[in-house]
């Protein structure tokens, strides 16, 4: 994407729009990421590159990441919240603990039977 500063984000690929995005991010500098779906309708190879670029920027940076994706998370993220929203549309906090933790003990029945996707 260095390459491509002064191209319209549209010529570029969904992956590489999505690589500006973080890039762009970068350069303001932050303490903390936030990525919504960061990967969602790319390509195996382009989610491939940005679970790599999170990998390196979560040296230096906290990276909160929303997603749908459990192999993702369990893939990238070294901590795991799960929140559930009951009939009401009141989001809760169900479970949060090291990503392992989530994936292999979970302490909430909801919580397995989300990450297992028995629902979700």
């Amino acid at each position: 994407v260095k390459d491509d500063l002064k191209r319209s984000g549209l010529a570029l690929s969904g992956g590489q729009q999505q690589r500006l995005c973080i890039a762009r991010c970068l350069a303001v500098e932050p303490e903390v990421i936030l990525m919504d779906e960061p990967a969602s309708a790319l390509d195996p190879i382009a989610t491939s590159h940005i679970e790599e670029l999170i990998r390196v920027l979560k040296e230096k940076y906290t990276i909160v990441i929303v997603t749908h994706n459990m192999q993702q998370a369990a893939r990238i993220s070294d901590f795991t919240a799960f929140f559930y929203t009951d009939e009401s549309r009141t989001g809760q906090l169900m479970e949060f603990n090291a990503t392992r933790e989530i994936f292999t003990n979970p302490k909430s029945k909801l919580t397995e039977d989300y990450i297992t996707g028995r629902f979700g």
